[in-house]
């Protein structure tokens, strides 16, 4: 897995991305968790079931968006995806497959009005947890805001959604199925390889996280960039807490950048601008020679794209 990724090219976008990002998702109770009707329930985040708890993982991702019929097109041909609609009380639902695995949820809800530059949509990660409720307290106690109180989602599990001190919002999952298992087999085309948190003091933002989920916290030994931490749990490294881009302010907003394993950068990211997006930051080698880039869907939502291989005994990419 790899130690990190940059991402100081979206600059120019991450300030605008903020202003509006949290009044979107508090806009309507929506644009956070969907509402099942009585008799349906939302696919599983395991299956078969694990019925294992690996705290400090991320298991899932969500998105609002205005235009689901447009996301469906948008990812389904650059990753791959395919979708399951879920009927639910209020607008429109659906999951996201990849290779038969359940890994994203996609909300449509129509943008505030207005600046509709100030409300672009964001990818919200999911991190696992034991008990969700007890963590919310513990993120309220030492800086963090609880957005949306623990509630249970039928098929998915026991939600909540928090803003840590420095305006990184994230969700967190008890999953009824089980979080999905770690494995050392490569990430596939189409799955989620790894997250960051940009943020302003990353020395506080990775104490934080530690003390929720009980991460294990290494630094990085590259000299030659800013000081980054890795935050580890269960012996797999989940996500780094990188220092926001230098052309931002120190108090900017935080936020998570989630990535998506792809077979190549290069021709994923010659694919997105056909299909509506915006290269936001061309394709090139990050810290541990992982091929990336920076895009963003239709509607504005940013994320990474990564292409990583396992190393060989030697120690060389495959």
């Amino acid at each position: 897995m790899p130690f990190s990724s940059s991402s100081s090219g979206i600059a120019p976008r991450l300030r605008s991305l903020h202003r509006a990002a949290i009044a979107l998702l508090l806009g309507t109770s929506l644009a956070v968790v969907p509402h099942a009707r009585a008799a349906d329930a939302f696919l599983p985040l395991s299956a078969p079931s694990t019925k294992s708890v690996l705290p400090g993982k991320i298991v899932y991702a969500q998105l609002t968006t205005p235009d689901l019929a447009q996301a469906k097109t948008f990812y389904g041909t650059l990753l791959g995806w395919t979708f399951k609609d879920i009927p639910v009380s209020r607008g429109h639902y659906a999951q996201a497959m990849a290779g038969g695995r359940n890994v994203a949820g996609f909300i449509e809800h129509p943008l505030p009005s207005g600046d509709a530059a100030r409300h672009e949509p964001l990818w919200l990660p999911f991190i696992s947890a034991t008990d969700p409720d007890a963590l919310a307290q513990t993120a309220q106690s030492w800086g963090g805001k609880i957005l949306f109180r623990p509630r249970d989602i039928p098929g998915l599990g026991r939600e909540t959604l928090i803003a840590d001190p420095q305006g990184g919002v994230f969700a967190v999952i008890h999953s009824e199925s089980g979080d999905p298992a770690d494995s050392d087999t490569p990430t596939a085309q189409g799955e989620w390889i790894w997250s960051a948190l940009l943020t302003g003091i990353p020395a506080n933002a990775a104490g934080f996280y530690q003390k929720l989920f009980g991460y294990e916290v290494q630094t990085s030994q590259d000299p030659s960039s800013p000081l980054r931490y890795a935050l580890e749990s269960q012996g797999y490294a989940r996500a780094t807490v990188n220092p926001l881009p230098p052309r931002l302010p120190a108090n900017a907003p935080a936020r998570w950048m989630s990535f998506v394993q792809v077979d190549s950068v290069g021709a994923a990211a010659e694919k997105v601008p056909q299909l509506g997006g915006k290269v936001l930051v061309e394709p090139h080698l990050d810290h541990n020679n992982c091929m990336i880039a920076i895009v963003s869907d239709p509607a504005g939502a940013v994320f990474g794209i990564m292409e990583w291989h396992m190393p060989t005994a030697a120690g060389e990419a495959k």
